[in-house]
């Protein structure tokens, strides 16, 4: 699916919730999909400045995630790790430093490992404004700065510093205090400087190809058996249909996962099956039963599956579909 360029007007919105696919969805016109892959009662936030086209967020969860990323078409997406010494943070499969910056366009989705706790900084921009902009600010001619595709950029300590420094102050001085977004003066001079730390940060003949040719295959590997096994819960499919479905051997399956995610087809199987079964209790028909929703996703064991759902997402099956009560409810 590819997401059109938005349009909204300026806002800055705190955004928190105790869903993973609610949280995949709080990032204002991207197309997204994210499986909980740690333990716990998720709780995640995304603090976003949306100045359309221009986008600048926060997002950070007590859980892992795996996840589906697609910003909009024409959108140039870059991601920072906020801490400066991450550990386990997986871009297209391959581990990230906190030096390096992630480099994405609409053209095509990338895929994101992230550790439980650990926050990501994002910045989403129109790169024909910011040429212009780099032209107008040097009165001289600039070259792009940004190659198509899924990219790789080693920064400088200065230059870490300076972009996490000022997407820091973006985002708490308007949690304190929105209301300078009322303003044209100050929204174009806020505006300016995160143009201006972008031209000065993103160097082409610094930026390169995020993952290799064998690594792009495995990755796409992942990416197949994402989308088999969630567009057909209907057709069950194990390891060795995978296998057969994508004319690979079980060994070549296996090392796509250990290479791509650090964990096993068959684990990973398990966590996108027991999120599906988690979105379909919060808004399927009530008159499907838990034992039904969760056998048409492969769990014919109501036991063992009570105890990993519970054991992966804090609470169990019937708690989930219960909506909460009200206070006036719990009073009477």
């Amino acid at each position: 699916m590819t997401v059109a360029s938005p349009t909204p007007p300026t806002a800055f919105r705190v955004k928190r919730t105790r869903e993973v696919d609610v949280h995949a969805r709080n990032l204002d016109a991207w197309d997204q999909d994210y499986v909980q892959t740690s333990p716990g009662v998720f709780q995640g936030q995304v603090r976003e400045l949306f100045d359309g086209p221009l986008q600048a967020f926060e997002e950070v969860a007590n859980c892992a995630t795996s996840q589906h990323c697609r910003p909009w078409q024409g959108g140039v997406w870059l991601g920072l790790s906020v801490l400066e010494q991450p550990e386990g943070l997986r871009f297209m499969g391959r581990p990230v430093g906190g030096h390096e910056l992630m480099i994405a366009d609409g053209s095509e989705p990338f895929d994101l490992q992230v550790p439980a706790g650990h926050g990501l900084y994002g910045l989403v921009f129109d790169p024909a404004e910011l040429l212009d902009h780099v032209r107008t600010r040097d009165q001289a001619d600039a070259t792009p700065a940004h190659r198509p595709g899924v990219r790789l950029q080693s920064l400088t300590p200065l230059q870490r510093m300076r972009l996490v420094g000022l997407l820091r102050e973006v985002l708490r001085g308007l949690e304190a205090d929105p209301g300078a977004l009322m303003f044209e003066p100050s929204r174009r001079s806020l505006r300016d400087a995160l143009l201006t730390v972008l031209g000065d940060t993103l160097m082409p003949a610094g930026q390169a190809d995020a993952i290799t040719p064998r690594q792009q295959r495995r990755q796409d590997v992942v990416r197949r058996v994402r989308e088999l096994v969630t567009e057909q819960p209907q057709d069950y499919l194990g390891v060795e249909r995978l296998c057969e479905a994508l004319h690979i051997t079980r060994r070549t399956l296996q090392n796509c996962f250990q290479d791509s995610l650090g964990i096993s087809p068959a684990s990973y199987l398990r966590l996108v099956r027991l999120n599906a079964v988690r979105r379909e209790l919060r808004t399927a028909d009530t008159g499907q039963t838990i034992t039904d929703v969760a056998a048409r996703w492969g769990f014919w064991h109501m036991g063992h599956f009570s105890h990993d759902y519970k054991a992966l997402f804090g609470e169990t099956p019937s708690n989930t579909r219960e909506p909460p009560r009200s206070a006036a409810a719990r009073v009477a």
